[in-house]
C-alpha cells in the first residue's frame, strides 16, 4: 500500500475534498480498484465494490468460482460494465466470476398494483437491442423473458456457482419479489455465498420517484425479510465508516443467509494478539 492509498483508506478526507481526492485518485494509476470504488471513480463503481468484495469473501472461505447477477438489464451498459469488473476482480482476488443478466428484453411488463409505482414507471420502458448487447458481451449470459418465469428455473436450469453479488433494477414490487425466489431457503447453500453483497437501483430517488417501504422494492425488502426467519437483507453499514457520502453507499445492502452452513467460519483478521496491551 502506497502513501496516497494509506492516505485515502486510513484517513477518509471530508466531503469538502470528495474533488481533489477523485483527481487525485484519477492521476494515480497505482491506486487499488477497491479505492477507487469507494470513491466513486469506475463505470457502475456500486457494481465493482460488492463484486469486489463478494469475491473476496468467496476467497477466505475456500471457493473457487462464484457468480454476480444482474436483474434489470435494460439497454445492457450495466452488465458490460459488471463483465469488465469482472475480469479484473478475478485477477485481484482469483476467484472466477459466472456473469448473468435477467431481463425481458422487450422492456418492463405491466404494472400490477400501485406497489409497482404506475406513477414512475409505465409498460415498455427500457427496451434492450438483443443482438448488440450480445455483440458486446464476452462470456455474460443473458436470461430473457419475464423473472416470474425465469427466476423460479434459474438454478435448476443453470446451476449457478455460489451467487456472490446481485444488483436489482427491476423497479417493480412485483418484480423484485420474483427475483427473490431465487434467494429462497428451498435451495441448498452451494448456490449462495453465506452473505451476498447487493445492489437495489431504486431505494434513492427523487420528488418524483419518492421512494419508501410500502412501494417498490423497498417494500420487497421489508417483505422478503418477513418472509424468511434465517434469510435477511440488511444495509451494508461499512459506508457509516466514512465522511464521504455518495448516493450507492445508501442503495447498497447484504443478504445474511444465517443458517448457511458457512455463515460462522471464521474470516477476520484478528487474533488472541490483536490489541494487546502496548
Amino acid at each position: 500500500m502506497n502513501k496516497i492509498t494509506r492516505y485515502l483508506v486510513k484517513k477518509i478526507r471530508s466531503s469538502s475534498d470528495i474533488e481533489t481526492t477523485q483527481n487525485l485518485i484519477e492521476a494515480n494509476k497505482s491506486v487499488p480498484f477497491y479505492v477507487s470504488a469507494t470513491w466513486n471513480q469506475l463505470p457502475y463503481s456500486y457494481y465493482a465494490y460488492g463484486l469486489y468484495h463478494g469475491c473476496r469473501l468467496a476467497k477466505a472461505l475456500g471457493l473457487k468460482t462464484v457468480s454476480a447477477i444482474e436483474f434489470g438489464v435494460a439497454g445492457g451498459n450495466g452488465l458490460v460494465a459488471l463483465e469488465a469488473h469482472s475480469k479484473t476482480v478475478e485477477k485481484l482476488t482469483g476467484v472466477k466470476v459466472d456473469v448473468y443478466g435477467f431481463d425481458t428484453g422487450e422492456g418492463m411488463t405491466p404494472p400490477r398494483d400501485y406497489r409497482d409505482m404506475p406513477y414512475r414507471f409505465k409498460q415498455g420502458n427500457y427496451k434492450m437491442n438483443v443482438a448488440k448487447l450480445k455483440e458486446r458481451l464476452a462470456n455474460a449470459k443473458l436470461v430473457l423473458g419475464d423473472v416470474g418465469t425465469t427466476g423460479p428455473s434459474f438454478i435448476e436450469n443453470h446451476s449457478p456457482a455460489p451467487i456472490a453479488f446481485a444488483s436489482f433494477d427491476l423497479d417493480y414490487y412485483s418484480s423484485t419479489m420474483d427475483a427473490f425466489k431465487i434467494f429462497g431457503s428451498d435451495h441448498g447453500d452451494e448456490y449462495f455465498l453465506p452473505r451476498i453483497f447487493m445492489y437495489f437501483d431504486d431505494v434513492v430517488g427523487t420528488t418524483i420517484s419518492l421512494y419508501n417501504e410500502f412501494v417498490g422494492e423497498l417494500a420487497a425488502i421489508q417483505d422478503f425479510n418477513n418472509q424468511n426467519e434465517h434469510i435477511k437483507i440488511a444495509e451494508n453499514r461499512a459506508f457509516r465508516n466514512y465522511n464521504i457520502n455518495f448516493s450507492w453507499y445508501h442503495q447498497s445492502y447484504v443478504m445474511h443467509r444465517f443458517k448457511h452452513e458457512l455463515y460462522d467460519k471464521y474470516v477476520s483478521k484478528a487474533s488472541a494478539e490483536s490489541l494487546s496491551l502496548k
